[in-house]
């Protein structure tokens, strides 16, 4: 008895201090100051591009391997370009966009949690999003995804705000999202749009005066590049922003079935999905008009458009993780505080089934060494947080107290989550092929050279994606060179033809392979 009143008391303690310093505790999940490398498809190729903005001084025109490339615009890349003018061109300055932007969205969380539920323990809800296998995985990635989440998560805040608060400040900035998010993501961004549209309506915010003086501001940034565009290459390359779309929308590689975001999305977002099902069922019958819309009809309505399109990724949900961490507290709060027959299978399938499937599966991992590549140290963690996490969640039902409970239930995804973004996992990408190149640029003193790549022989996707991911680990990369016989006297490139091809030409000396 006394034992169990030390650790209900150190728990207690524990949350003081949670609360006291929350913004501490998202350090170990947002920060990572190792080596970084990248994967190559989006990642890569808005870093390699980011890269030639600073080489040429062109901040207007998106380029691949010398070629105008218009089927994006330029709004990341040239953001990724100004950290590294900023802060310096290395690695950890490319991502400083995607922390400063995923730092806000989980600031906007909490902010959107007060507004709808009215209550304290907002933190929990951010927590519950910075420990999301979809937000944290593409959090560590230099993508559109996290800013792009962190503009519609804007737009639902300021959307709320002004609602209720009926401030011009709030008005406009209902509005500026739009333009910006339409710069990022182009068409996609009206899908968030179409939701919004009839609370927008309805609740006469789109009658106002400031919501039309932010809807243009946000679009200025577009506009000034959209004409700067088409005014040094003309209005045919400019269209091939709407090709892109065209292509997406007709049968490809990411074309999945109409039900493809129901097992997805739920599978990218456990364990916290099995709690947000419950959420988003309960404001399905809430008679509050706020959290009914934003967290049942809107998030419904993003995912049944996202769906009716034919392209169909993991991350493009990320725009509604917020409101799908907001319905996961919910559904922990509903969870505990009610009982019946079905609620009590339910947690029995929670808090005994997922741990024990948890169990079995670090078991697994280990037998058949799928963490070989982790150093020891690194596994040595992810296999303790993994067997912590299952404690603390079959320990969970025998807590009275729902705050300790809470504690109880961040704690596993939190270090699971801290150890895997902490050993690189989630940003030492492509670790092998950094160690080499590294190793090749010291060997051949390559650090102040120039390096070509050449484009053509490049047989298949993943030799075009390896080139990708040697040439952003060069320290200084150029345009491209489609010929090997291009190449000056002493020049190094990169390529993807065979050996025996190569060395046909007597000039040319290999220096390294990867």
């Amino acid at each position: 008895m006394f034992k169990s009143f030390i650790k209900s008391q150190a728990i207690y303690k524990f949350s003081v201090i949670i609360k006291k310093y929350n913004f501490l505790f998202f350090i170990p999940l947002l920060i990572y100051i190792g080596e970084r490398s990248p994967i190559a498809t989006d990642e890569g190729y808005y870093i390699l591009q980011s890269k030639w903005i600073l080489n040429s001084g062109d901040w207007f025109s998106p380029m691949y391997w010398g070629d105008l490339a218009l089927d994006r615009t330029i709004a990341l890349q040239a953001t990724i370009a100004f950290s590294q003018k900023i802060f310096g061109e290395n690695m950890f300055s490319i991502y400083i966009p995607n922390i400063i932007s995923g730092s806000f969205m989980l600031l906007l969380n909490s902010l959107i949690h007060k507004e709808l539920l009215n209550r304290k323990n907002s933190i929990y809800s951010s927590l519950i999003l910075s420990t999301s296998f979809l937000w944290i995985n593409y959090f560590h990635m230099s993508s559109q995804d996290i800013i792009y989440g962190t503009f519609i998560t804007f737009g639902i805040f300021a959307v709320i705000k002004a609602f209720k608060k009926k401030n011009k400040i709030y008005y406009l900035s209902s509005g500026v999202w739009i333009g910006l998010s339409f710069f990022l993501k182009t068409y996609l961004a009206l899908i968030p749009l179409i939701a919004l549209i009839p609370f927008l309506k309805s609740s006469k915010i789109i009658q106002n005066k400031y919501f039309w003086i932010g809807f243009f501001l946000g679009f200025i940034p577009f506009l000034i590049w959209s004409s700067e565009i088409i005014l040094i290459y003309g209005y045919d390359a400019f269209s091939g922003l709407y090709s892109k779309l065209v292509t997406l929308s007709k049968n490809n590689t990411f074309t999945n079935p109409f039900y493809y975001y129901a097992w997805n999305l739920l599978l990218n977002t456990m364990p916290w999905s099995m709690f947000s099902i419950i959420g988003l069922i309960t404001n399905f019958k809430s008679n509050e008009n706020l959290k009914s819309y934003f967290l049942f009809k809107y998030p419904i309505i993003v995912i049944t458009l996202l769906s009716l399109f034919s392209t169909k990724t993991p991350y493009y949900p990320i725009q509604i993780l917020s409101l799908i961490s907001i319905n996961a507290y919910l559904g922990v709060i509903f969870l505990f505080n009610k009982k019946n027959y079905f609620l009590n299978i339910y947690k029995k399938l929670i808090f005994f089934g997922l741990p024990i499937l948890i169990f079995l599966s670090i078991l697994y991992l280990n037998v058949n060494n799928f963490l070989e590549d982790i150093n020891i140290i690194s596994k040595l963690l992810i296999n303790l947080s993994l067997l912590l996490f299952c404690l603390t969640w079959l320990y969970v039902p025998y807590i009275r107290e729902i705050k300790r409970k809470l504690f109880l239930l961040m704690v596993g995804p939190y270090l699971i989550f801290s150890v895997t973004v902490q050993s690189g996992i989630l940003s030492d990408r492509s670790k092998e092929l950094r160690i080499a190149s590294q190793s090749i640029i010291e060997k051949e003193n390559l650090f102040k050279e120039k390096i070509e790549v050449i484009t053509t022989g490049q047989k298949d996707e993943s030799v075009s994606s390896k080139l990708i991911k040697i040439a952003i680990l060069m320290p200084k990369i150029g345009k491209g060179k489609k010929y090997i016989e291009e190449l000056k006297k002493d020049q190094y490139a990169w390529t993807a033809y065979d050996r025996d091809t190569i060395l046909m030409n007597n000039n040319i000396k290999i220096v390294a392979e990867s």
